[in-house]
């Protein structure tokens, strides 16, 4: 195993022990309970989303534990860098981060962001159809790379 994997190894286990631990301090700080019902339903949903990445991170790491295959997964994580294709021809690339390391004028966007959601766990050659305030696009998610 190279350092890399080692880095990236490294990094998906910190992010699963992270959630284990701390899930409901990150709730609290970001969507902290409240009786609005709306509320509530948010922070239900984002628990159980950051549940299905948490999920995703353990079954990649079962099936990648003695494979020198595999330098990077082919899923959109925290810490990796997604390029996107519009179906203008546009190239965008977006680095997903925690919240408090979000930089959005250096393409550093939160994972609970409304795009950083909807990118995370998104599979490198799929199409993913983003949905902002206003608009509908459809974009292709062209690659995934782990830069740290």
């Amino acid at each position: 195993m190279n350092l890399q994997q080692t880095n990236i190894r490294e990094t998906l286990v910190s992010q699963l022990s992270f959630f284990d631990e701390q899930l409901t301090l990150f709730l609290d700080r970001y969507l902290p309970a409240s009786d609005d019902v709306r509320i509530a339903r948010e922070r239900r949903n984002t628990k159980a989303f950051i549940e299905r990445y948490m999920f995703k991170l353990e079954n990649f790491l079962q099936q990648n534990s003695g494979s020198g295959d595999r330098i990077c997964p082919d899923f959109a994580f925290i810490g990796s860098t997604v390029t996107v294709l519009y179906d203008d021809g546009q190239r965008e690339s977006y680095t997903l981060c925690f919240p408090e390391d979000s930089d959005p004028d250096n393409d550093c966007i939160s994972f609970i962001s409304p795009l950083g959601s909807q990118l995370l766990m998104a599979v490198k050659g799929s199409q993913v159809t983003i949905v902002t305030p206003g608009q509908i696009t459809n974009v292709t998610i062209t690659d995934v790379l782990y830069n740290r």
